[in-house]
Formats: structure tokens, C-alpha cells, sequence
């Protein structure tokens, strides 16, 4: 049966690591080496630039997602392919089948693994060939020879494609240091994610696709994409931002719809920048996913629905206990579409140490009390675990919708750093 699964199992870092399995000859041609010394055309991704944002040494979860909206964390090697048989002997932890009509996706089309330095793919001789997509630039595997897939890469096979997530990680953002770990699962109606999530920092948010409005999922991943191009900043504006609120707008204006309605979709997530020297919270928000702030004091909601529900709250006409009972009141009153100009609320916090922030769509909040949440963010302080014990939560409630989970630590502020700079 095919590993194609949302589910998120956090590794256990007492668990034995396995060795790698020994290649098949007939897919190898050379051990796993930099892209550098690939095919000419793949350049471009040993190409390092002096990015503000450095890797500190924490274990990386990766997941592949596909254009479906489905995924598969990686936990060992595995093939990719319509119909995709590992060779005899092989140790083959994932065997991921996808559908592909136009016959494009050979039968074993990809190969990929995990080593010391991350992910890695590699091209099965496979008919149509593939490649890797990152910063704006895109070129050919070499077939047999595996190639690093760094996070938030794409990886195109025949006529698919999958986005290289990390699930947890740390980063460094100028004198900040976070961690993260993000959780997310299919509602139980559903048939495919309709959220996506960007944890490529200093960006850390979610989009939950209107499953109302045709290719929700298709506009979540979009305003995704927008947003890549702020990885590896430290100082971003909310000029900025807009910026790539309405490139995120022209994208999915772009989407092919055959409904009335145009695809939409709600963000909501933080952005580490800086005022000055201090590290800020930027928080941005557009519709109904929420960004929660957890600190010494206590556990409140930043972002302000956009709803009618929340808009009766604010004009006094209904008690904001009562606002998730009215008939109507989840319907959105501002979300990220090609209709109108994207405005989104934007509020700027100062990080302090120990602030743990999270970022939900809002199949989390319908499931689950903001106490009950609380209650999980105090007590597990991993944030991995955290993330996946409220999506876990969320969704054995019955909850019909997807339920996407981002926990954000500011696990410490380098203040020797910050007067240096002043």
C-alpha cells in the first residue's frame, strides 16, 4: 500500500538511526555529491549567497508535498512513480504511486533519501526526466547522479511536481533564534489538504483554501509561493509584504476555474523582522486562520477574524461566546482572492525570549476551546510535539475540516549582538 499520508509522526531522536541503503547499480553512478559538481545547468544551486538567516545545528523533518495536495514525510529512502517496485534487496521506506493520465510519470520515475546534510533525489532513467526548481531558477537532473533538494525546492517529475517542506527546524533571523514545528491533517471529509504553510524563515504562516470557492488548494499554495521571496531577510517592511500580497492576487488569478466563484484563500502567520536592532513579531492576517502570542503573562489571539460573526462582536450586537453559534457567522467578510486588492491587518509585537507563537487554520479553533489549546502549548514544549498533539486533538472531534498547526519558539535573543549593531 502507498506511504502517501498527512499524517506527521515526530521522530524519535533515541530511536537508532538506520544506515542508508546500498544503492542498485543500476541507479548509480556516483556516490551523493554537491550539486556543484553536476550538470553545468544545476549551478546554480551550489551557488550559496551570504543569507542573514544561518541553520543552527537542530534535526530537520522533511515532507514532500505533491501538486495534489497530499504529502509523505520522509523517514528513509523511497521511490516515486505511477506503479514505482524497489529493486531486490533494496531498504525502501516509501512507495509513493500517483495517478498520471497522460502517462507522463515512468513506472519508478524518482528515487529520494535523507544523509547528514538533508534530503537528497535522484532521477531512475525515467522517460521524461526531471528536475529541480529553486529561487526562481529551474534545471534538468542528470539521471542517476542524486542532487540535494533543499527546503522549499520543487521537484518536477514528468508532468507532477513536489514542494521540499521542512516540518521542524531552527533558524537564526539577525540576533533572534527560533525553532519551529508544524502539524497538519485532511479533515475527514475532505479528500485532499486545502491548507498549506510556509516555514521558510523568516516566514512562518498558513493559508487554508476556501473549500467553497473552486481550487481552494490550488490558491493556498499560491499565496505561499508569493511569499517565498522574502526567505532570508531580516528586515522586512510592510511595503514589502504587499508586495507580495499582490503578486500572491496576480498568481491566483492566474488559476484555470471553471466555477463562478474565483478560488480564495485566508493567511495568517508572523514574519520575524527588526526595528532598529530589537527583533519584531510582524503579524499579518487575511480572513479566519489565527495567530496566537504565548507568553509569560498568557495566551491571547492577535489576528481579528474577518467574519460576520466577529464583525456583530465588535459592533456589540452578540457576545463573542456566542458569535461561532450564529448561522452565518463563519462566513468571511475579507479573503486573499483575484477580486479585490488584498488587504491584510498587519501588527508589528516585540519578540521577547521564551514567546511562543501559533499559527492555525481554523479547523483547530472550531474543534478545540482557546483554554484547551493553552492547556496543550504550557505543557509540551517541543514545538513539534505541540503541533501535532492539537492537530491529533483537533481532529478527533470529528472536525470536517483541515487542520493545519505552526508553533513558533523564540528560544533566544542574542542581546551581545544587538548592541554591537547599535
Amino acid at each position: 500500500m502507498p506511504d502517501h499520508t498527512d499524517k506527521l509522526i515526530a521522530l524519535d531522536p533515541r530511536r537508532p538511526r538506520k544506515r542508508l541503503p546500498r544503492l542498485p547499480a543500476t541507479l548509480v553512478s556516483k556516490p551523493c555529491v554537491d550539486v556543484a559538481n553536476h550538470a553545468k545547468d544545476l549551478a546554480f544551486l551550489a551557488v550559496t549567497r551570504e543569507l542573514a538567516v544561518s541553520r543552527a545545528s537542530r534535526p530537520k523533518i522533511f515532507r514532500l508535498e505533491f501538486d495534489d495536495g497530499s504529502g509523505v514525510v520522509v523517514r528513509g529512502c523511497g521511490l516515486i512513480g505511477r506503479d514505482p517496485a524497489p529493486v531486490a534487496g533494496s531498504d525502501v521506506e516509501h512507495l509513493v504511486a500517483l495517478k498520471d493520465n497522460s502517462l507522463s510519470l515512468s513506472r519508478t520515475h524518482l528515487e529520494f533519501g535523507l544523509e547528514e546534510s538533508g534530503l537528497w533525489v535522484r532521477d531512475c532513467f525515467s522517460t521524461n526526466g526531471s528536475g529541480i526548481e529553486f529561487g526562481g531558477q529551474q534545471a534538468r537532473l542528470v539521471p542517476g547522479q542524486p542532487v540535494h533538494a533543499p527546503a522549499w525546492s520543487t521537484i518536477h517529475f514528468g508532468e507532477r511536481r513536489a514542494k521540499v517542506q521542512d516540518i521542524t527546524g531552527r533558524a537564526r533571523v539577525g540576533n533572534a533564534t527560533v525553532d519551529w514545528g508544524i502539524a497538519t491533517r485532511i479533515g475527514v471529509t475532505h479528500v485532499q489538504n486545502e491548507d498549506a504553510f510556509c516555514t521558510a524563515a523568516p516566514v512562518f504562516v498558513v493559508a487554508d483554501g476556501l473549500g467553497a470557492h473552486h481550487r481552494g488548494d490550488v490558491a493556498s499554495r499560491e499565496a505561499i509561493e508569493a511569499l517565498l521571496t522574502l526567505t532570508g531577510r531580516t528586515d522586512v517592511t510592510e511595503r514589502m509584504l504587499q508586495q507580495c500580497l499582490s503578486d500572491a492576487r496576480s498568481r491566483i488569478s492566474r488559476i484555470p476555474v471553471e466555477a463562478a466563484r474565483a478560488p480564495a484563500t485566508t493567511l495568517s502567520g508572523v514574519i520575524i523582522t527588526r526595528a532598529e536592532t530589537a527583533p519584531m513579531w510582524m503579524v499579518v492576517n487575511i480572513g479566519d486562520s489565527r495567530t496566537y502570542r504565548l507568553d509569560a503573562e498568557m495566551f491571547r489571539q492577535i489576528s481579528v477574524d474577518h467574519s460576520i460573526g466577529q464583525d456583530l462582536v465588535d459592533r456589540g450586537a452578540v457576545a463573542s461566546s456566542s458569535a461561532s453559534c450564529l448561522p452565518f457567522g463563519n462566513m468571511l467578510t475579507r479573503a486573499l482572492t483575484a477580486d479585490s486588492e488584498p488587504t491584510a491587518d498587519v501588527w508589528l509585537l516585540p519578540m521577547e525570549a521564551d514567546d511562543r507563537i501559533l499559527v492555525c487554520s481554523d479547523g483547530l479553533t472550531k474543534a478545540l476551546a482557546d483554554d484547551t489549546i493553552a492547556a496543550v502549548l504550557r505543557e509540551i514544549p517541543d514545538p513539534l510535539e505541540a503541533a501535532e498533539e492539537l492537530a491529533d486533538a483537533a481532529l478527533s472531534t470529528g472536525e470536517r475540516d483541515d487542520v493545519t498547526v505552526l508553533v513558533v519558539d523564540a528560544v533566544a535573543i542574542d542581546e551581545s549582538r544587538r548592541r554591537s549593531e547599535l
